[in-house]
């Protein structure tokens, strides 16, 4: 709901702009380069705290494969450090992504609508996000902030579909169900093989 009245907001701040004034459009501009260098920035610090805690305790968690693709969980082993570097990788890809197709937006069909609301959305979701929650603002990463992070859908919030965490009780036991699974299915393969 957060984001609906960001964007909106900014919207209605958009309509009252004249678009046509080039003062206008620099503005514009400036103001969503320098948000995107302000996104950036938070991640490189980020990564900076990520690197300077070196925690290297052992993180397993089921890989869900997408939905109707038909393969099972896959079981991941990492450390805390290389899981939380790869999700802000994850993110700083997505802001690089994004203003790609920001800037071809502008140079090729000359919209600058969106860099407003471009401008204030990255920064919110980039000091929301579970891994700044965790290395930013030093939350201890327990409940909500537990490791491995789901990614929020904000249609299961609509739905009244909101899905509950799993406790670790449950978590083990499915990455347990898991490594079964795949230890049979390597046997299985290794004796086709033979």
């Amino acid at each position: 709901l957060m984001n609906m009245a960001l964007v909106m907001g900014s919207m209605q701040i958009t309509n009252r702009l004249d678009l046509e004034d080039l003062k206008t459009k620099q503005i514009i501009i400036g103001v969503y380069l320098a948000a995107q260098v302000i996104v950036l920035g938070i991640s490189f610090i980020i990564q900076y705290r990520i690197r300077s805690k070196k925690d290297t305790t052992v993180l397993k968690y089921l890989d869900e494969p997408k939905a109707f693709s038909g393969e099972q969980a896959k079981v991941i082993t990492t450390t805390n450090m290389d899981y939380d570097l790869e999700q802000n990788n994850q993110a700083r890809k997505q802001v690089l992504i994004g203003l790609a197709l920001m800037v071809f937006l502008y140079f090729k069909f000359g919209v600058i609508r969106p860099l407003v609301v471009q401008s204030i959305l990255p920064v919110k979701n980039a000091l929301q996000s579970k891994w700044a929650q965790v290395h930013l603002f030093g939350k201890p990463a327990e409940g909500e902030l537990r490791r491995p992070w789901k990614a929020d859908n904000p249609f299961a919030a609509l739905s009244g579909a909101a899905q509950e965490p799993r406790s670790e009780v449950a978590e083990k036991a499915a990455i347990k169900r898991a490594e079964k699974a795949e230890g049979k299915a390597s046997k299985s393969d290794s004796k086709k093989d033979l």
